[in-house]
């Protein structure tokens, strides 16, 4: 495919600061919103209200109604499947193209389509199409109003790949939203945690994606409370309490894993909130300065 040229001296970017990339916001997407989550049900087999406890949506069967948690996930991606129970008012169904075209009731249900599906078709959602492409197929995408991008990678440097997308998008004013997808297997937890982490925290420290989609093997639980974990880390979208602490050297003078525990427990229910535990009063106070509130030891 044919590539983009440009030079970062061109491109309204800073590696030296943050500005998040001006979008134009579509539906809920993008623009002045908190960056989207989605998640991936497209291997699930069978689906129950249960299977949505998992994404912060919980469902009430005396009162018959849903319910949503601070972190409830925005999105699901269902594929090929057709869940055939009323789901949550708030949750967006995302189906693959040539399965969302044949529903009956389209409501909250939105298409995936290929670069070359979304050019060659007119029969589309007239709030919300997501758009998946990889690198060298920006250009193959005829955009309109209710274009998002979903920019994925098979790569092993699939975030300076993304972050190469992203680039192209700022060196030709295109302001269309950009769901960042990763997909992980064969590997273990603790690898997935850091990857993802690392992979998807470094672009959105950049000021770029406007939702993640993070597809690994853990369970939905897991993977729920890791992308929102990233969203909180780059300071993107607060979900819930803000814990700051040093990982304690030999000027602490008491347990600080034990200290944090406690404030932690008479805390966590203040969201949004920035708390810093600190060790002593010789870094302390400098590494919480942005901190709402901070605890310093000054003894034993």
């Amino acid at each position: 495919a044919p590539t983009i040229n440009y030079q970062l001296s061109t491109i309204n970017y800073s590696p030296f600061e943050y500005k998040r990339r001006e979008t134009k916001p579509v539906h809920n997407i993008g623009g002045h919103n908190a960056p989207r989550v989605i998640a991936d049900f497209s291997q699930k087999e069978k689906f129950t209200r249960a299977t949505f406890f998992s994404i912060g949506h919980n469902y009430s069967v005396p009162l018959d109604r849903w319910s949503t948690s601070d972190q409830a996930c925005d999105y699901v991606f269902l594929g090929d499947n057709v869940v055939d129970f009323r789901t949550p008012e708030t949750l967006g169904l995302i189906y693959n193209y040539n399965t969302w075209k044949n529903l009956t009731d389209k409501k909250n249900s939105y298409p995936l389509f290929t670069a070359e599906e979304f050019s060659n078709t007119n029969k589309k959602s007239d709030e919300l199409n997501f758009v998946s492409v990889n690198v060298g197929m920006l250009n193959q995408v005829q955009l309109d109003s209710t274009t998002v991008f979903v920019f994925e990678t098979e790569s092993d440097n699939g975030m300076t790949d993304q972050r190469k997308m992203f680039f192209e998008l700022l060196a030709n004013d295109i302001n269309v939203p950009v769901i960042i997808k990763r997909n992980y297997q064969n590997i273990n937890e603790e690898q997935f945690q850091l990857y993802a982490s690392t992979d998807i925290g470094a672009l959105l420290v950049d000021g770029f994606g406007d939702g993640v989609w993070i597809s690994n093997i853990s369970e939905l639980r897991t993977i729920n409370s890791l992308s929102f974990g990233i969203l909180q880390a780059t300071r993107t979208r607060i979900s819930k309490t803000d814990y700051i602490s040093c990982p304690s050297c030999g000027r602490t003078l008491f347990e600080l894993q034990e200290t944090t525990a406690r404030i932690r427990a008479k805390t966590n229910h203040l969201k949004g909130l920035k708390i810093a535990i600190m060790g002593c009063i010789v870094n302390g106070p400098g590494e919480m300065a942005d901190a709402d509130y901070g605890y310093v030891g000054t003894g034993v």
